[in-house]
């Protein structure tokens, strides 16, 4: 049922991004999520090891660029009140209820960044960018698309991996950890489609370059300014 559950979820997930999916290349997502037809008795530790480190990295990349875009983007009053956010959920002393605020941080800042995009003055605010800033912002840009990009291959991957753990009694250990990592594809998925669409009109409008070639493409280095 649980697995089912995951499936059912991703599945619906994608029916809904499918349009933004198309739009930045990730592809069709509605086939990612539902899994391939390869065999699931091959699956070993060091395939659900590297799946939950990858979906890390990916949720990282997110996360870590939504935020510097937002920054980027967002009045001296939207910057002071996303920053005291910020402090006040790291000041939390329960750590279930710490996370749970942080992810509610991210899911707003994906929200507002997708209205932001959608904003005539936003390009216009780009033209008066100086060098450095446009290319913090291009490269933050960049590094939010790498990590949809391996959201990708990871969605590709999840159905099957999920199903071979499941039948296998000796990665038993690692069944929660990884329906964990599953489940964190889906969240970057969601905010990630929100903003996509806006952020390739953004980069066509400010001749900036973001699109990855590959999964394997090192992220960019960028600053807060």
């Amino acid at each position: 049922m649980k697995k089912a559950k995951i499936a059912a979820t991703l599945l619906a997930l994608s029916m809904a991004a499918g349009h933004q999916a198309h739009a930045f290349g990730l592809g069709d997502l509605t086939k990612a999520v539902t899994g391939t037809t390869a065999s699931t008795s091959n699956v070993s530790g060091d395939d659900v090891d590297a799946f939950i480190q990858t979906a890390r990295q990916a949720d990282q990349l997110i996360n870590q660029s939504a935020r510097l875009i937002y920054l980027a983007l967002a009045s001296q009053e939207e910057k002071a009140k996303h920053e005291a956010a910020i402090k006040a959920a790291n000041e939390m002393t329960d750590v279930s209820e710490k996370k749970a605020k942080l992810e509610q941080i991210n899911a707003d800042t994906a929200t507002a960044l997708q209205k932001t995009l959608n904003n005539q003055e936003t390009v216009n605010s780009i033209n008066k960018m100086n060098a450095a800033q446009r290319k913090n912002l291009a490269g933050s840009a960049f590094n939010f698309m790498l990590g949809l990009m391996k959201d990708k291959e990871l969605a590709q991957r999840s159905t099957n991996l999920v199903s071979g753990v499941s039948s296998n009694p000796m990665l038993a250990p690692k069944l929660v950890n990884l329906k964990e990592a599953v489940n964190s594809v889906s969240g970057q998925v969601t905010n990630g489609v929100k903003i996509a669409d806006g952020l390739v009109s953004l980069a066509k409008a400010g001749n900036m370059k973001i699109m990855p070639a590959s999964t394997s493409d090192k992220p960019v280095a960028v600053s807060e300014l």
